[in-house]
């Protein structure tokens, strides 16, 4: 496929696949050509995706003969479903994350892309902007010394109770561990192994709290994590709980502290502050500029694999054995976390569920 512009399908029009199009906006390398979605007679479909083909249903898309590649935005417990079937249909797959609702998920969905012979990755998009090689470049050039503690967070407060919303189902992988937990999990595993470049790193042991709401989902979570190399994680994440969603790298001779952390130099792009502050004397401010839309580097990855015949991303990117690793990292998270009581208050309910 050198030289071929990839063609997209989207599975699962909702707000991230919106994302995923502004990512896509202007690219050389692929376009957005069609959409598949059980909800077709929606009027903002035209208006939300100009110009891409409408399928009925998801098996619709996948049977477009006119589109070489499938991005999938559907709640969590249908990624492995239609990540083995794209993959059985010939189509390459990028898949939102987390990948699966479980690693014995992950694995099977990589093992039907291995069978097919085509491209699948896990759409952690801050792996692949360059900031993320960046603040490796400095941990690698022994700007703070030796990594000691790294504490990330994600965390938003959605200001009415959503009872019909996915991030409140739990049958629809709802819950701050799985929607959110796996970008502190896997930036702090991408950290921790550093050194030698690890993409498989897995915590030795988590141990975590969470406050459950009204539907028993986590609304507010921690955890922390500890490495074979000594290096120590604290994560914290919430669905009803505003965060400073920062990054801080802590070693032997400083720290670094990267706010936003999540969305590099900014969504639409713009100029990161990088924070360096050392045991003794003035902080050092580096900044980090990049002027492109922060979801438009996966994209451009996803196409330069697939055209080249790679079949999975590159390091730092999520490649399979990290997207394996996250996955069982994930599963310890949930088995280890205990809740504490009393459960969080239910926010209002909204006026009525949306058409």
């Amino acid at each position: 496929m050198t030289g071929k512009t990839i063609r997209w399908g989207i599975l699962g029009p909702g707000g991230i696949a919106r994302e995923f199009l502004a990512g896509a906006a202007g690219s050389a390398t692929g376009s957005v050509v069609a959409v598949g979605t059980r909800s077709p007679e929606k009027p903002e479909l035209a208006r939300d995706f100009p110009g891409a083909r409408v399928h009925d249903g998801y098996e619709a898309l996948l049977a477009d003969p006119d589109v070489d590649a499938i991005y999938i935005a559907t709640p969590h417990p249908f990624h492995a479903e239609w990540a083995i079937k794209a993959a059985q249909a010939g189509k390459h797959v990028l898949c939102e994350k987390p990948a699966a609702m479980s690693a014995a998920e992950v694995e099977a969905m990589f093992a039907a892309a291995t069978r097919a012979g085509t491209f699948l990755g896990e759409a952690f998009m801050y792996r692949l902007h360059p900031m993320t090689a960046f603040i490796l470049d400095l941990l690698k050039g022994g700007k703070i010394g030796e990594l000691r503690l790294i504490r990330s967070s994600f965390g938003f407060a959605i200001p009415v109770f959503l009872p019909w919303h996915r991030l409140f189902k739990p049958e629809l992988g709802g819950g701050a561990i799985l929607d959110l937990g796996g970008y502190p999990l896997s930036i702090a595993r991408l950290i921790a192994g550093y050194a030698d470049a690890s993409d498989d790193l897995i915590p030795l042991a988590i141990s975590g709290f969470s406050r459950n709401g009204a539907t028993g989902v986590e609304e507010i979570a921690s955890a922390n994590a500890t490495f074979a190399n000594g290096v120590i994680a604290q994560m914290s994440i919430s669905l009803a709980q505003w965060q400073d969603n920062c990054l801080v790298l802590m070693g032997t001779a400083g720290r670094l502290e990267i706010d936003e952390f999540w969305f590099g130099s900014g969504k639409t792009g713009g100029t990161k502050a990088i924070r360096f502050i050392p045991p003794h004397g003035p902080a050092e401010t580096i900044p980090f500029n990049d002027d492109r839309n922060v979801y438009s580097f996966q994209f451009e990855a996803a196409n330069a694999a697939i055209a080249s015949g790679q079949t999975r991303f590159s390091y730092p990117g999520m490649t399979e054995a990290d997207s394996h690793a996250n996955a069982r990292a994930l599963d310890m998270w949930l088995d280890a976390t205990r809740t504490v009581e009393p459960p969080l208050p239910q926010p209002p309910l909204p006026p009525a569920r949306p058409a």
